[in-house]
């Protein structure tokens, strides 16, 4: 019986080593995700993003939209969306404005904004009111914004997409606990976070597909042009349809 007790001391102890040590492992990959993708200086990415929505009713309804990035540091960074409902528009920050479009409303807005992508996504998530989901992914000090969310990191499991390995860990924080399936490269495939605090408890995914740390802006893509016929506004709040809480 003694050595019965004792093999199982052992082995408790080996398990809680191994937990220990997947779970430095973990926080080690989230931190270094978070260094790849704040310290490149330029991408483009596709986000395929879904949402829940508390309704009035108190029913959970699920929405989606696809977001095209181009971003190039400091300060410029382009946004294409396109929502489940049809609606498409966008934002485009060039280092001296912030313009943001509605293609199927036919308007825009447009203020001036010195500065670089940090300093314009603070401003307009904070300021202006813009619907911006996952804005902290492309900030500098990333690796910061995830320190003060998150209070703890745990390994998930580790597998073979196509030729692509993918690890996928999971973090708790106070308010929201978010999943993360991180590719070779560092980069993020897949981020899902839950608002735990939040009624019926939304999440959010966004799926991220053809990343190019290499992209070949054209002339005009940190141009807003208007199109013939576009109305310019004081203020364009993007928002989702039936008025949908999301991410920032």
């Amino acid at each position: 019986m003694p050595r019965l007790i004792a093999q199982l001391l052992l082995f408790s102890t080996v398990v809680s080593i191994n937990s220990i040590a997947m779970a430095a492992d973990a926080a080690w990959l989230l931190n270094d995700m978070a260094r790849k993708v704040s310290g490149t200086k330029q991408f483009s990415v596709t986000m395929l993003i879904r949402y829940d929505a508390l309704q009035e009713s108190g029913q959970l309804i699920e929405f989606s939209e696809r977001r095209k990035m181009i971003l190039h540091r400091p300060g410029e960074l382009r946004v294409d969306v396109v929502q489940s409902d049809g609606d498409e528009g966008g934002m485009v920050i060039n280092g001296s404005s912030i313009t943001q479009f509605n293609l199927s409303e036919a308007v825009y807005s447009q203020v001036d904004r010195a500065g670089d992508i940090d300093d314009a996504l603070l401003y307009a998530v904070g300021k202006l009111g813009v619907r911006f989901p996952l804005a902290r992914l492309l900030v500098t000090n990333l690796p910061e914004e995830i320190g003060k969310k998150v209070d703890h990191v745990d390994f998930v499991e580790s597998y073979q997409l196509g030729d692509t390995s993918i690890e996928h860990i999971a973090a708790a924080g106070p308010a929201v606990d978010s999943q993360f399936w991180i590719r070779e490269d560092k980069l993020p495939s897949r981020i899902v976070l839950t608002y735990k605090n939040a009624p019926g408890q939304p999440r959010f995914s966004a799926d991220f597909l053809d990343w190019n740390l290499a992209p070949e802006p054209g002339p005009d893509t940190f141009q807003y042009v208007a199109p013939p016929g576009t109305e310019r506004i004081p203020v364009l709040i993007r928002s989702a349809p039936a008025d949908k809480g999301i991410a920032k």
